[in-house]
């Protein structure tokens, strides 16, 4: 069969093949604009997740905290258990938050667990999680969290400019709100 294509004439061999220009191509074949191209939507969404786990992350330690001294005035067990929980676990969020906003290649799988492990945490963390989850698993590729990625997102100069404190100064803020809620309520304020 013969295409004519402006002036010249092409030969096709088989009509139902893709053209070349429409092939998915390999990501190691992109050169560093395109590749980031490709992953711009994904690219956003991992870090919106990396800047939900600074803000769960910080939450978790500023209420740890707070239940800490709580603990220690109050003189009461039952404080302890969940500050050294929250104390535990809030630093492997905020450290997860910074491997995924930095496309670091270790972040990605423990993140996927850390949203599962938020399951069991209610009633918050059941939905968070599940959603962390799904977000995760539809678009955070692991071609996304190589070395040659990273050398993309630095060459544009845009690794430290997507204002991940935000969620670190959002969750210790929410942190502290929470434990005075809970002081005010326990002293017959609220």
């Amino acid at each position: 069969m013969l295409l004519r294509n402006g002036h010249n004439e092409t030969m096709l061999n088989n009509v139902y093949e893709a053209p070349e220009a429409d092939v998915f191509l390999d990501s190691d074949d992109l050169d560093m604009g395109a590749l980031r191209e490709r992953y711009q939507r994904d690219e956003i969404t991992v870090l919106a997740v990396g800047w939900f786990y600074y803000f769960f992350g910080s939450l978790l330690v500023v209420t740890g905290l707070g239940l800490l001294v709580a603990y220690y005035m109050a003189g009461k067990f039952v404080f302890l258990i969940p500050a050294a929980v929250c104390l535990i676990i809030g630093p492997v969020y905020v450290i997860l938050g910074y491997g995924l906003r930095r496309f670091d290649s270790w972040a990605r799988l423990p993140a996927m667990l850390a949203a599962l492990l938020a399951i069991v945490i209610p009633p918050a963390g059941l939905l968070a999680g599940v959603v962390i989850f799904y977000l995760l698993k539809g678009h955070a590729y692991p071609e996304m969290f190589t070395d040659r990625y990273q050398t993309a997102i630095i060459s544009e100069g845009e690794m430290n400019t997507h204002f991940g404190w935000l969620g670190v100064v959002g969750g210790g803020l929410s942190g502290l709100t929470l434990c005075l809620c809970v002081y005010l309520l326990s002293k017959g304020f609220i």
